[in-house]
Order: structure tokens, then sequence, then C-alpha cells
């Protein structure tokens, strides 16, 4: 009996003591294996963002790959290394594998293409945000990956086979992340490349008008456009769209989801196209229209269409017409 109890106080002994080290290794978390980027330099920035489009984004002619005119992609093969800001990340669910990289070079005349270029780092991850902070600098050396365009967008990525056999350049792995890609100090908030580009004036609007517009230099681009939405307007707020492709089964005639108030939303499912997205129809007002283009089931997809003018921050790009992606709940504005 005496063996029994000494063996109980022994084992609470153990016991505490290992509690007291967990609780000790909470309030010092090893870290070691959460670091995804380079732990070290990945080198000197020898190009620049400008540099990759116009080398693998500007057209298909060049490509090592080309499935149409909209898509194709080419590896690089030496050390090409770049520098930007994030400024889009997936924090609301609604970019997919997505991060949106820009730089600003003073160096450049602001009339300068150079002067200001975005293009899309596509990474597979269904949380990049936690490492990704809006406002952190990164390199990324592009040697093994591949540059091209997507739907007519510039990005980096690898390429992948989708559900239809195509071949398109699709996100590059999580775990390159830990040799092509650097983090730069901290994230700043206050990074000018977080200011995106004004296209609410009269100004803007004709510049969104104009076809000429639609090339490598401008997309993507992260940008603010201003209008009234087409779907929620008084003589279209009642008129609801039923899903039209027999190709999803699932939604085919089915009327759009509204909110609990009875109001249309930005992405209800039953309206999904073959890249599970909905697009809403801002008219500016000068007979132009942006596609406000919403991924399904995330926090932006729920909000109400407003109803009256509204400012609309996103990822400016364009495929036939323009469309923008909104990067958080947060891009949506009266002003």
């Amino acid at each position: 009996m005496k063996f029994k109890y000494l063996s109980i106080i022994a084992v609470a002994a153990f016991s505490l003591f290992s509690t007291t080290s967990c609780m000790d290794d909470f309030d010092k978390p090893n870290t070691d294996n959460y670091i995804v980027t380079s732990p070290t330099d990945i080198g000197k920035v020898n190009a620049t963002i400008y540099d990759v489009k116009q080398k693998y984004c500007a057209d298909n002619t060049t490509a090592d790959y080309s499935r149409n005119s909209s898509n194709w992609y080419s590896k690089v093969n030496e050390d090409v290394i770049i520098e930007g800001v994030v400024c889009a990340n997936d924090i609301s669910g609604n970019l997919y594998q997505t991060l949106l990289i820009r730089n600003i070079d003073d160096s450049k005349a602001a009339t300068d293409p150079a002067h200001d270029q975005c293009i899309i780092l596509a990474v597979k991850s269904t949380a990049l945000y936690p490492y990704f902070a809006l406002g952190q600098r990164i390199k990324i050396n592009l040697k093994g990956l591949y540059a091209g365009a997507y739907s007519k967008t510039p990005r980096i990525g690898t390429p992948y086979k989708t559900s239809s056999n195509n071949i398109n350049l699709g996100p590059m792995l999580f775990e390159d992340l830990k040799n092509n890609v650097q983090l730069v100090g901290t994230p700043n908030p206050n990074a000018p490349e977080l200011t995106p580009i004004d296209k609410t004036d009269e100004e803007g609007k004709a510049w969104l008008r104009a076809s000429a517009n639609k090339n490598f230099e401008n997309c993507p681009m992260l940008a603010t456009v201003r209008g009234d939405i087409k779907e929620a307007s008084e003589e279209n707020r009642d008129k609801f769209d039923k899903g039209s492709d027999a190709t999803f089964k699932d939604v085919y005639g089915k009327t759009e989801t509204l909110s609990a108030n009875g109001k249309k939303i930005f992405g209800p499912y039953e309206l999904h196209d073959a890249g599970y997205g909905v697009e809403r129809n801002l008219a500016l007002g000068n007979g132009s229209t942006v596609a406000i283009r919403t991924s399904t089931k995330n926090r932006i997809s729920f909000i109400e269409l407003p109803e009256n003018t509204r400012s609309y921050t996103g990822i400016l790009s364009y495929y036939t017409n323009w469309q923008i992606q909104l990067r958080d709940t947060t891009d949506i504005s009266a002003n």
C-alpha cells in the first residue's frame, strides 16, 4: 500500500512538472517550424516587376507553352530577383491563392510605365494572410518558377491541369516559398503601394473607357472605382436571376439566394460560373461598366448590394471588360 501511495505522489509530481514545462513552452513558443519563407537572403534584386512582365507576360509569341491568346507561361531558368509590397491577400476568402505584389520605383518618372507595376504571385494555400500581411515587402527569386498570363492577367506560379484537362498557369507550391520568397523587414501600413490608384473621377472613368488601356502594363492594378450596381438599382432590385448554366446541376434553374432582409447579395451561390465567381455590374455613369467579381461563400459574398453610389477598391484586371475583385469588406466605401 505504501508503495502504491508513493507511486501516486510520484505521478502527480511528474504531471505538475510536465504542466509547468508546457506552460513555459506556451510563454515562449518555438516558431522555427512556422517559417514558411526563406530564412536567409535569396540574393540581390536584379530585375523589376516591369522587366518580368515585358519578357514573359506581354504576349504568347515566345512562351514555352501557350494554350491560347489569354493563357501562356514560360519557365524561368536563371536567378531573376524582384521586389515588391503585398497590397492584396486572401484575408476575406474572396481572393483564392492570390497575392498582389506592387512596387513603386521613385527613380522612374511618373509617366514611365516602370514607375508603378503590379503582378500576381499565386501560391497554393488556403491561408496566405498570416504570413503575408498588407504592407509586407518581399523579394522573389523566379528561378524554377513560371511567369506568364492567366486569363490575360500577368502572374507568377506553376502550371497545373484543370478539371477540363486544360493546362494553365496556377499557383506555386507552398513549400517552394522557403527557396523562392524572402520577407524584407516588417509590414509597413503606410507603404505607398497600399494607396490605390484613383479611377473615380471623370479622368479615371475616361481611362477605363479607353480600350487601349487594356494591356499587360496596366493589369493587374490596385485601384478604386465608383458607381452604382445595376442589379441593385430601383428598376432591377426586384428582378431575381437564376442559375442558367446546365453544367452546374446543383444550381441550374435555382433563384439567387437573398439576405435575411430579402436583399440581393454580392455572391449568391446559385449564380456562380466555372470559376465559382459571380459578377455584378457597376455603372460608372459615363456609359461604361466594371464587373465586381466575387467568389461565393466568403464574408464579402453575403454582403447586401448597396443601393446607392459607392466606391470599390481591389484588384483591377480585364478579360473582355474591366473587372475588380475586392480584398475585404472594408473595400466598400460611401466616400
